[in-house]
């Protein structure tokens, strides 16, 4: 394997043991690969959505395809075999878990801190409306849905300049207009539990104008 595809791997490694780990202490034990490829694509983009003028870290590690179960990266597999082999985690009939054998240092991964840090974010999003409401979401995702009606094959748009982070910005200007002056103040949990308070009431009924 080449050193920059390997490098890719490891980082992708830690974005799955990240999203394992913060599952774990969420209650869920196990996560579907299909969970995790969910998982992380909406990572992927919510991160282009939160900080509009920052590069997105994940952006270059994952090129998503449309598949009917939803948005798929084949470095995920990849990776989740390298860390089942390394016995790191455990394909069990529920899905991935975390192995007994201590974590490996990934500290000196590239941006890992703040991969490991957006990663928590969601799940703690996830744990509050439920999976199935948040892949409601992924399904309805615009930027998805073109590529699924156009029956495109071409990777999925991931950048700021998506169709789904165009949609939720557009809604984002009307949810700080009401939240005022406090919006800047919210911390990435307390914002994003809010925001989606607002764009569940919206965007699962189609409101995306």
């Amino acid at each position: 394997m080449q050193k920059k595809n390997l490098e890719k791997i490891y980082r992708v490694n830690g974005d799955i043991l990240s999203t394992l780990i913060a599952s774990d202490e969420i209650g869920w034990g196990s996560v579907s690969e299909l969970s995790i490829q969910r998982i992380i694509y909406i990572s992927t983009v919510l991160f282009s959505f939160r900080y509009e003028d920052k590069k997105n870290p994940f952006e270059e590690d994952y090129d998503y395809s449309v598949s009917l179960r939803g948005p798929y990266s084949d470095i995920i597999p990849q990776s989740l075999n390298f860390l089942i082999v390394n016995d790191w985690v455990i394909l069990s009939s529920e899905g991935c878990e975390l192995s007994e054998r201590n974590m490996p240092d990934m500290s000196r991964l590239p941006n890992y801190l703040e991969r490991k840090e957006w990663i928590e974010t969601i799940i703690y999003i996830l744990g509050i409306y439920g999976e199935e409401k948040i892949y409601d979401f992924v399904f309805r995702d615009p930027q998805y849905q073109d590529n699924l009606q156009r029956n495109s094959i071409r990777e999925i748009n991931t950048t700021s300049h998506n169709k789904t982070v165009q949609t939720l910005r557009k809604m984002k200007i009307a949810f700080e207009k009401a939240l005022g002056e406090s919006a800047s103040e919210l911390d990435n949990k307390k914002y994003l539990n809010m925001y989606f308070d607002y764009v569940f009431s919206r965007i699962l009924r189609g409101e995306t104008d």
